[in-house]
């Protein structure tokens, strides 16, 4: 249905692409050196702990959580792997903020940037907002 959607809207994959991704896909649910993760952070004093968590976000906290072997294996059918996001019936379910961060390499909660560049443009801008340049230059100085 998801699919119907975003072919109707114009947000899709072009119908004649192959995919060589495969049909099955075996998932192996085995808790890998998680008493060994779970030693190296207890092991860590707390300047340590936040600087992994800036630069991470809250994926340490994933150690201490019991994931649900059956949960896994279930959603694991609904992974859209084209569109990167778990889709139920018509609604699909995106990654958060932090993991886009974690997608584009870029840490979201950085100021935002603007680059200026010569105003020239103020007077015309003044004069179609019905305003003076002097008022539209003290309110970008702020």
């Amino acid at each position: 249905m998801s699919e119907d959607i975003q072919r109707r809207e114009g947000d899709c994959q072009v119908a004649s692409l192959n995919s060589n991704l495969p049909q099955i896909v075996c998932m192996d649910c085995r808790r890998n050196r998680k008493d060994e993760l779970k030693g190296i952070w207890q092991s860590w004093d707390k300047a340590k702990k936040t600087h992994f968590w800036e630069k991470y976000g809250d994926v340490a906290q994933l150690l201490f959580v019991k994931p649900d072997d059956a949960m896994l294996k279930a959603m694991v059918h609904f992974w859209d792997p084209t569109y990167r996001c778990f889709t139920f019936n018509e609604v699909d379910m995106v990654p958060t903020i932090d993991e886009y961060s974690t997608l584009l390499y870029y840490d979201f909660r950085d100021p935002l940037k603007i680059l200026e560049a010569k105003r020239r443009f103020l007077g015309t801008l003044s004069q179609f907002d019905g305003i003076t340049c002097r008022y539209s230059e003290s309110k970008i100085k702020r």
